[in-house]
């Protein structure tokens, strides 16, 4: 919620910041509870990554869609300069067996979060983050941690290190009238300068902020925005592999963005699953970038 003295005479005379004040309470007990719950591969995955202390982690936040899962983990393994970890936060228990046995096949650390109760997807992905962050990346303190959707795939290498070698956070900037956070889908962390703070991946409504907005409570709002250097959002026109079909995809950085896989037929994504198989199968058969790019004129939704 936001300051008391950002809410104006009207939102008290109908009491908003009391409603907000009560829903942020319900919202921090949940995560509490969500926190503070284990799951069985945990202690497995700690052990495992031990070593990690001054290292790069990626945590992969994964739900219900085992196809991008898999599409990511094939590319992180060629691409990503660092450990990835894929956190199931699948509600489907097919789904959770497909991913665990992906993760499995390519010796990608699994770990399935318990039971999540918010039902709320940009809710239930904050507190699954909360979950990894305290859970995972506080154990293992890496140099540099990191959050990457499930359906980012990395098609160049991918540094994460150096993201943040000369400030403390990197990411897609969103700005709201009342603050600032990174996207949840792609930030970069220090983890020594904000060891003291604590993070918190909660939305924050209030302050018109998604997934992740709490963290301007706790650490964004002490940054200077004009010194950090933000990552950038992209609109691209490519061919299909199969047929030079133009389609637009999204990317950010240097990693495709699906976009809303999660979400399934809800999914604001512009192409089906069958156009990133094959355009990822493309660039592993050495296809470049540049030679899949066609002209924005040509371009159309699939």
């Amino acid at each position: 919620m936001r300051f008391p003295n950002e809410y104006g005479a009207e939102e008290w005379f109908v009491g908003r910041p009391l409603v907000h004040g009560f829903k942020r309470a319900r919202n921090m007990l949940l995560d509490r509870a969500f926190r503070s719950a284990r799951s069985r591969e945990t202690d497995k995955v700690l052990a495992k990554l031990a070593g990690l202390a001054g290292g790069s982690l990626v945590m992969s936040v994964a739900f219900n869609q085992p196809w991008v899962v898999e599409l990511t983990t094939r590319m992180a393994m060629r691409h990503l300069n660092g450990t990835l970890i894929v956190l199931d936060n699948s509600r489907k228990a097919d789904a959770r067996r497909e991913i665990a046995r992906i993760c499995a096949d390519r010796d990608v650390p699994y770990v399935g979060l318990p039971f999540n109760p918010e039902w709320h997807p940009c809710r239930s992905n904050g507190i699954a983050m909360n979950w990894g962050y305290y859970n995972i990346a506080r154990q293992l303190r890496p140099k540099t941690f990191a959050f990457f959707d499930h359906d980012l795939i990395p098609i160049a290498p991918i540094d994460i290190g150096r993201l943040v070698q000369n400030q403390p956070v990197y990411g897609i900037l969103h700005n709201s009238v009342w603050a600032w956070n990174l996207w949840a889908g792609y930030c970069t962390y220090d983890f020594a300068s904000l060891e003291r703070f604590a993070l918190d991946f909660n939305t924050d409504i209030p302050r018109l902020l998604d997934t992740g907005g709490r963290n301007w409570i706790q650490i964004y709002r002490f940054l200077d925005q004009s010194k950090i250097r933000f990552a950038k959002m992209r609109l691209e026109t490519l061919r299909d592999p199969a047929d030079g079909t133009a389609r637009q995809a999204y990317f950010v950085d240097d990693s495709l963005h699906v976009g809303g896989a999660g979400f399934g037929d809800k999914s604001y994504s512009l192409n089906k699953p069958e156009f990133y198989r094959r355009l990822v199968r493309s660039l592993e058969d050495g296809a470049t970038l540049d030679e899949l790019r066609c002209p924005a004129s040509d371009a159309r939704p699939a």
